[in-house]
């Protein structure tokens, strides 16, 4: 990312990182684009002095976050994830999901913004369900804030360790997802073992 950043001139480079931010977080698509890697190298220019340090941070900032407010809305006007999910997982399945969204809509919204995949598909996910708009925006702006800022800082002061950086900030979210998908599973089956005792 930072070859293809570094190769073209600053308010291009920047326009380009907003681009890619905003659908990394905003379309179905940005499942496949870095959204971790283009923050960094954003700082990475601004370490180097192509762009502004305040600069790089606030677009970032913005990118992602309207991207994820685009999410929402798309989530409220559009049947067609709901239908692929449907589809894919079953009526009964996605139904305890959106519950469970229902359920810690707060936290969920808050620590997707850190994870890649998942930073796409929540916010849509969150518009289905009965999550309003200011309650989403309350739990994923600061959140965007803080994860733009830190990636952009990072890259800036990594220096000649640049690399080691990129990839530890992309490793990083894997134990801390699997923890949580273990608790997920956790509650998931605490809960239906209680609906199986309350059943007989």
């Amino acid at each position: 990312m930072t070859d293809l950043l570094a190769g073209i001139p600053g308010p291009l480079a920047l326009a380009v990182a907003v681009a890619l931010l905003f659908a990394e977080s905003g379309l179905l698509i940005g499942v496949f684009l870095p959204g971790s890697a283009t923050v960094l190298a954003l700082g990475w220019l601004a370490g180097h002095g192509v762009v502004e340090v305040w600069v790089a941070a606030i677009s970032a900032f913005g990118a992602t976050a309207s991207g994820c407010q685009h999410g929402y809305y798309r989530g409220r006007r559009d049947g067609l994830l709901r239908r692929q999910l449907v589809k894919r997982f079953g009526e009964q399945r996605f139904a305890r999901a959106e519950s469970a969204l229902d359920g810690r809509a707060k936290s969920t919204v808050a620590a997707s913004q850190c994870f890649a995949v998942v930073r796409t598909l929540v916010p849509r996910i969150a518009g289905r369900t009965s999550m309003t708009h200011l309650r989403f925006t309350i739990c994923n702006v600061p959140v965007a804030a803080a994860w733009a800022t830190t990636l952009v800082l990072l890259g800036a002061w990594s220096g000649a360790a640049y690399e080691q950086v990129e990839a530890a900030a992309g490793l990083l979210g894997l134990p801390l997802l699997s923890i949580a998908a273990l608790i997920v599973l956790a509650v998931w089956w605490l809960r239906r073992r209680k609906q199986l005792h309350q059943a007989r």
